[in-house]
């Protein structure tokens, strides 16, 4: 099985299948949003005015980071909203407060106020929005950059992936080279994510940092100077394997799917180089892969002719990298 959860349906190139798919597998839309495919949910619930598919769509686009976008879906569709009420409105607020729209979320609280009683829960909320805004706009006048003690705190003690990142994403605001050690001692942490435990190399390699870096990662163990590795995603053949994965799939739901895969075996792989692989066996691998998502019969033999390489090859490529997926879970928000 693929590292995507499986779905049911075959998509093939006709692109109404992608309605068919739609209709025939809600539950799948449901896991491709945990699974952060957010241009596939789009691509499926396209000109589909279903309550539920405009849902998916917020969150693909809330996933995407076009909170305009799904800003205007919300406003468009609100009064559409029924036993979902109260969470689109959370939904509401929280885009309008970090878009630091403050006068359109105190307009907005209006309009929820004056509807006709919907629940405790959502009348509990409603009397702290007023609250919560004002308390978002005071702090909105502050500086909101993290300080050092604060940065420090948070990677030493705290758990949660998402705010660990945003920690480690706040150390950008300042020389990066003052938290060397510390994120020396990170990269060596337990029991953390390894798309998170990666991140501080990057930081290293971002700050030029010159000194000998040892760690372990994925049974490995690296000794390396930050300054003198390449960052991920800047290798030109990069967008080669982009153009053959498009090329060879057709079908813009294959070629999403592989090269969202891509992006994650190349930070699961890092500081090990992914395109060191031959990149026409590298393309055939992560369409493999995506096929695996799909359930769709793949025919090795025929993959390993049109890229011109061996079949074998390609199959213990699969199994490695499938491997590597599955030992690298990705970052997921907590429940």
């Amino acid at each position: 099985m693929g590292r995507i959860s499986n779905v049911r349906y075959c998509l093939s190139n006709h692109p109404n299948n992608l309605w068919l798919w739609y209709n025939n597998n809600m539950d799948s839309l449901k896991t491709l949003i945990e699974k952060k495919q957010y241009k596939l949910v789009l691509d499926l619930t396209k000109n589909n005015l279903d309550i539920d598919a405009i849902s998916f769509r917020i969150s693909a686009y809330l996933g995407l980071g076009q909170l305009e976008e799904a800003l205007q879906l919300i406003k468009k569709y609100q009064s559409k909203f029924k036993d979902g009420l109260y969470n689109i409105m959370r939904v509401h607020f929280e885009v309008l407060l970090t878009l630091k729209k403050y006068d359109e979320a105190f307009e907005e609280l209006k309009y929820y106020q004056n509807l006709p009683y919907i629940s405790q829960e959502v009348e509990e909320y409603l009397n702290e929005a007023n609250s919560m805004i004002h308390a978002y706009e005071r702090h909105d006048n502050k500086t909101q950059k993290r300080s050092k003690d604060e940065i420090i705190s948070i990677l030493k003690h705290e758990e949660d992936s998402l705010v660990l990142l945003a920690a480690l994403n706040d150390i950008r605001e300042y020389n990066i080279n003052e938290f060397a050690d510390l994120l020396i001692w990170f990269m060596k942490r337990k029991n953390i994510n390894a798309f998170v435990a990666t991140y501080p190399l990057l930081l290293l390699v971002h700050g030029g940092y010159d000194q000998t870096v040892s760690f372990t990662k994925n049974a490995k163990l690296y000794s390396v100077v930050p300054k003198n590795l390449e960052p991920p995603f800047v290798n030109e053949n990069y967008q080669s394997v982009i153009r053959i994965v498009e090329q060879v799939a057709k079908d813009p739901a294959i070629s999403e799917v592989a090269l969202s895969l891509l992006n994650e075996l190349i930070i699961i792989l890092y500081p090990d180089n992914i395109f060191d692989i031959e990149k026409n066996l590298l393309s055939g691998a992560l369409l493999s892969l995506a096929y695996e998502h799909f359930q769709i019969k793949r025919d090795d033999e025929a993959l390993a002719q049109r890229l011109n390489f061996n079949k074998e090859l390609l199959q213990d490529l699969v199994a490695k990298l499938n491997q590597d997926l599955k030992d690298n879970p990705p970052v997921v928000v907590s429940k």
